[in-house]
């Protein structure tokens, strides 16, 4: 059996002139979403001050995600008591603010679950607010 190129070669007289050529190919390897996000030290706690008003920041929440593609976004779940009225949760940077003030003589002691996730991986955390009596 011959080739096409043998036989022009016979015919024709043509000489081919072949050229090997060995291009660069990279390869991106893109990291598969498929570990959770984690926060660092759970349960997590906080003591804030009894004169904290609306509005201000009572803690930031700080989870990691082990995979390159993963935004994390944070969410109140969940307060003890129904409690959702006094705190907000800023979902982008996980800062925790009071959207009122904490009454210690109605209660020292606010139990929250805060999630986070990368849009398929979730973990929740508990989180304590402990009210620090300074009188």
């Amino acid at each position: 059996m011959h080739s096409y190129d043998e036989l022009l070669k016979k015919i024709y007289g043509v000489v081919f002139l072949y050229a090997i050529a060995y291009p660069k190919i990279r390869i991106n390897v893109l990291d598969k979403n498929d570990s959770p996000p984690s926060f660092r030290d759970t349960p997590i706690e906080y003591t804030v001050s009894e004169d904290l008003s609306a509005g201000q920041a009572v803690a930031t929440l700080r989870a990691t995600d082990p995979d390159t593609l993963g935004t994390l976004t944070y969410t109140l779940v969940s307060t003890e008591g129904g409690d959702e009225s006094r705190f907000e949760l800023d979902a982008n940077t996980g800062v925790l603010r009071l959207k009122q003030a904490l009454d210690r003589e109605e209660r020292d002691t606010y139990r929250l679950v805060v999630r986070a996730s990368d849009g398929i991986q979730n973990t929740d955390a508990d989180v304590t607010i402990k009210k620090l009596n300074e009188n």
